[in-house]
């Protein structure tokens, strides 16, 4: 959490590199995300905030790359905003790391009972060469994630990619191989994006102080 204002701040020299030079990639077609994209539309708990909410300088939600869903919708996390909301970021070919962090927040979710199935969950791509909103929706239906709790998105480009991961405080690196070795944070913000706790717990066991958080966090 200390680290968030920092890697805020590195978000504008992010922004301005990928202005002067960045490439929106889209392999579904020659169109990009962006352009494919349709605005984001208001349904359930993933309805777009209320505009009274502010939005402090070390939130998350000061990020503003776009991003699309599975569903082809595209939205900013400053969207998200209103309720807690856990986020982290994985890719689709990851066979190591990624399914255990999906795992994980499974057994959160149950590990919450009842109110577990009002907790919001963000997955975002780290491969968005790769990774396109159908092969998202495609992992999401073989995961069994809730579309109505699970949202699975991709930013357009490489340079929004990592304005992400410095806003969530996670690392990663492409490898020769085509893998991609990245931290397993898991982020828990509160409705105005702050943090308010995390875990980076690699283990498909719930971590049970970041429970405790959580459902301290849904009862507000």
């Amino acid at each position: 959490m200390k680290r968030t204002a920092i890697t805020l701040a590195m978000l504008a020299a992010l922004l301005t590199f990928g202005q002067a030079g960045a490439q929106s990639h889209d392999h579904a077609g020659p169109t990009t995300h962006a352009q494919a994209a349709p605005t984001a539309i208001a349904t359930g708990a993933w309805a777009p905030a209320a505009s009274s909410i502010a939005i402090p300088a070390n939130s998350v939600y000061q990020a503003p790359t776009p991003l699309t869903d599975a569903a082809g919708q595209r939205f900013v996390l400053k969207d998200l905003a209103g309720a807690p909301l856990l986020v982290t970021m994985f890719y689709g070919d990851c066979h190591s790391a990624c399914p255990v962090v999906i795992e994980t927040l499974k057994r959160t979710v149950s590990a919450l009972g009842p109110d577990g199935k009002r907790l919001r969950i963000l997955l975002i791509s780290l491969d968005p060469k790769r990774d396109t909103p159908k092969s998202l929706g495609m992992m999401a239906e073989m995961q069994k994630l809730d579309p109505a709790q699970y949202r699975l998105a991709v930013a357009g480009n490489d340079t929004g990619t990592r304005m992400l991961a410095a806003a969530l405080d996670i690392r990663y690196r492409p490898l020769d191989n085509g893998e991609i070795s990245h931290t397993t944070r898991i982020a828990l913000l509160n409705a105005d994006g702050s943090v308010r706790a995390d875990s980076s717990k690699l283990t498909v066991e719930p971590d049970q102080e970041f429970v405790r958080q959580i459902a301290s966090a849904l009862k507000r």
